[in-house]
C-alpha cells in the first residue's frame, strides 16, 4: 500500500513519455521518511531528472537535507552492483587452471615462474573482491531490502565497500600492466602450449587479451588511485570515501536544475 502511494507521489513530477524508478530505501529525518526517485527514458541510464518525495509532508528544509544521503547511497550502490557486480563473475578457478599448469610444466622456466607468481596475486585479489561483493550483496538482500530504510552507518559501510572494490580492481590493473610490460611471454606461452593448457584456460587468457583496450581505458581513469597508492590500504580507503563524498556533492550541484518536487529551489 505504501509503495503504491509513493509511486503515485513520484508520478506527480514525471514529464510526458518519461519513466521513473523509486529507490527502495527511505532516509529518516525527524521521524519523517524521504525517498529518492529518478526520471529517465526507456533505459535508466537515460537520466532526465530526480526528486525527493515523502508521504509525511515535512518542511522544504528536510527535503533538501535528504538529497545528499539518498543521492550518495544511490551512487555508491550503483558502483557496487552495476560496475563491480559483473566483475564478480570472474571465478578463482579461471586463474587456478593456468597456475597449476605452469607449476607442473614450467617449474624450470624463471620467466614463467615469475609471471605465475603475479598471476597468483591476481587470483588472490579476485578472491577478496568476490568475497566482499557477495558479503555486501547478502547484507543488501537480507538487511537493507528487509528494513527498507538506511541510516548513516549503512551509507558509510556502502562507501567503504565501494572504495575497497575499486582499489582491488586498481591493484589487479597494476599487476596486469606489469605482466604486459615485462612478462608478455607468459601469456604467449599459455596461448601456444595447447597440450599443456586447457581450452578453458586459453579462452580465459584470450578474453583478458581481447579486452586490452577497455582495460587501458579503465586504468587511465584511476588517476586518483595512482596519486594515493603510496599510502596504507586503510588511508587509501578513507581518502577514496572522501573523494566519493565530494563527487556526490558536485553532482548534486551540477544537477540542481534537474531536481523536481518539494526539494527543488
Amino acid at each position: 500500500m505504501e509503495h503504491n502511494k509513493l509511486m503515485k507521489e513520484a508520478a506527480r513530477y514525471k514529464k510526458w513519455f518519461e519513466r521513473y524508478s523509486l529507490n527502495p530505501f527511505a532516509y529518516d529525518i525527524n521521524g519523517r521518511k524521504y525517498h529518492y526517485v529518478i526520471y529517465h527514458g526507456s533505459k535508466t541510464s537515460d537520466f532526465k531528472g530526480y526528486a525527493i518525495i515523502s508521504l509525511d509532508g515535512g518542511p522544504k528544509s528536510e527535503y533538501r537535507e535528504a538529497i545528499f544521503p539518498l543521492k550518495l547511497m544511490s551512487a555508491a550502490g550503483h558502483n557496487i552492483f552495476n560496475l563491480a557486480g559483473p566483475r564478480s563473475k570472474v571465478l578463482p578457478e579461471y586463474f587456478k587452471g593456468v597456475i597449476d599448469a605452469v607449476e607442473t610444466h614450467f617449474s624450470n622456466d624463471p620467466t614463467m615462474r615469475e609471471g605465475n607468481q603475479l598471476f597468483k596475486e591476481l587470483m588472490n585479489l579476485q578472491v577478496r573482491f568476490n568475497n566482499l561483493f557477495h558479503e555486501y550483496k547478502n547484507y543488501y538482500d537480507n538487511d537493507l531490502l528487509v528494513k527498507k530504510e538506511i541510516i548513516d552507518h549503512d551509507i558509510d559501510y556502502t562507501l567503504t565497500v565501494a572504495a575497497k572494490l575499486d582499489l582491488f580492481q586498481f591493484k589487479q590493473g597494476l599487476i596486469l600492466e606489469k605482466m604486459d610490460n615485462h612478462f608478455s611471454e607468459f601469456f604467449q606461452k599459455v596461448m601456444k602450449e595447447k597440450k599443456v593448457f586447457s581450452t578453458e584456460s586459453r579462452q580465459f587468457i584470450k578474453g583478458m587479451q581481447s579486452s586490452k583496450d577497455s582495460f587501458e581505458q579503465g586504468m587511465a581513469e584511476f588517476t586518483y588511485e595512482r596519486d594515493i597508492m603510496h599510502l596504507s590500504e586503510e588511508e587509501q580507503i578513507e581518502l577514496k570515501k572522501e573523494h566519493m563524498i565530494k563527487t556526490a556533492e558536485k553532482l548534486i550541484q551540477d544537477r540542481e536544475k534537474q531536481l523536481r518536487g518539494p526539494a527543488a529551489l
